[in-house]
């Protein structure tokens, strides 16, 4: 009897039925201007459905996109759904992929790059470390500050040293006064220093500091998560690496 009350419990009120985990939201496509728009794509971390930004750049050329969408060796349904998305809504083909690190939330989707025919690049320093990390390897062609135009638009890579990780560059789109920073910029909605495992936490504010004195009238500055703003955010990073320290005193 008591088994068959239990029985009864658990399908008049489903709350004590176990939780079902949240699907990961879709891609999502965000205008800056005619010709820059933010990709985002959802990742897990720490049981938590995370957005990461990347970039596409309309140019006369195609489409030049910065960083893949967040995906695992294993899964990479979210690069395709911004390649799909590129199609659908743009009709123009994508040129180039630059890639501003060897995590997945900015490489993981090499390989479906490679797949529609996409070319991939990045530092020589990624590329190696994407193979460490277990991920395809993009073109190692990218020195550490670099300029190239594509259809009439300008695109700056730059290494400002180590910070994120090891070989975090930041791209800047003089035209348009955008600087994605990848995940090396904090965004001013966020609260911590998150994923540290890879950081260099001596050398963090002096880089962040030699992207100020370059890019300092950047209008939009694109972090890796969560919204984006202007040079604040450039403010607001060095203000949590001074919190972290003083943290660990």
């Amino acid at each position: 009897m008591r088994l068959l009350i239990i029985f009864f419990l658990l399908i008049l009120h489903p709350v004590f039925a176990p939780a079902q985990p949240k699907p990961k939201p879709k891609l999502e496509v965000t205008p800056l201007n005619d010709r820059v728009l933010v990709h985002i794509t959802y990742g897990m971390y720490e049981n938590e459905s995370v957005p990461s930004n990347g970039l596409i750049i309309k140019t006369d050329d195609g489409v030049v996109l910065v960083d893949t969408g967040w995906d695992t060796d294993g899964n990479t349904d979210n690069t395709r759904q911004l390649l799909q998305w590129v199609a659908e809504n743009l009709r123009q083909p994508v040129r180039l992929c630059i890639v501003t690190h060897a995590h997945g939330d900015r490489v993981g989707g090499v390989r479906e790059m490679r797949k529609a025919g996409v070319r991939v690049v990045s530092t020589p320093l990624t590329a190696r470390n994407s193979v460490k990390q277990g991920y395809d390897a993009p073109e190692a062609i990218l020195p550490n500050d670099t300029t190239f135009t594509i259809g009439k638009e300008p695109i700056r890579c730059y290494f400002p040293g180590e910070g994120h990780t090891s070989d975090n560059i930041v791209v800047w789109l003089p035209n348009q006064r955008i600087l994605h920073g990848g995940c090396f910029v904090k965004s001013v909605a966020a609260f911590g220093m998150g994923y540290l495992g890879d950081a260099n936490l001596k050398e963090w504010a002096n880089s962040i500091r030699r992207v100020k004195s370059r890019f300092g009238n950047a209008k939009t500055v694109v972090p890796g998560h969560e919204e984006w703003s202007d040079t604040r955010a450039l403010d607001h990073t060095l203000r949590l690496l001074e919190k972290h320290a003083a943290a660990q005193r």
